[in-house]
């Protein structure tokens, strides 16, 4: 089979399971069950992402990690902040700027940011 026709999708480390499960299954929304090594949550379209325990590297990343696609980001983004997330603000002196919100308009992406339980950077993002 060739690789661009597979489905792919992201390994986060965790430190806290119980923790990223309660952010990922309960604010997010997603469902889930264990994995060898950690947990599989399923998100849109089959796509999962795979919770990674035991590591000592959880939070190091200072990019995202996971990016979630959508049709609507202003619609995805209000309903974050109806679930408690909260989204990154940036601003002056920051590598891109938001609004008020939490959008950056990227010319052909508009792009949302938030973290995880590790400070971990999860995006949401349209294509325009």
């Amino acid at each position: 089979m060739d690789i661009e026709t597979l489905s792919v999708g992201p390994v986060i480390p965790v430190s806290d399971m119980a923790a990223s499960r309660t952010f990922y299954e309960e604010t997010l929304g997603l469902e889930g069950e264990p994995a060898p090594g950690g947990y599989a949550l399923r998100a849109g379209n089959g796509t999962r992402i795979f919770l990674l325990e035991g590591t000592s590297y959880a939070g190091q990343a200072e990019w995202p990690l996971a990016s979630f696609q959508t049709d609507d980001l202003a619609a995805t983004v209000t309903d974050l902040h109806e679930r408690g997330v909260e989204l990154e603000l940036m601003g002056d002196g920051d590598p891109f700027q938001t609004d008020e919100r939490g959008i950056a308009d990227l010319g052909a992406i508009l792009i949302a940011w938030f973290r995880d339980p590790d400070d971990q950077v999860i995006s949401v993002f349209q294509l325009t």
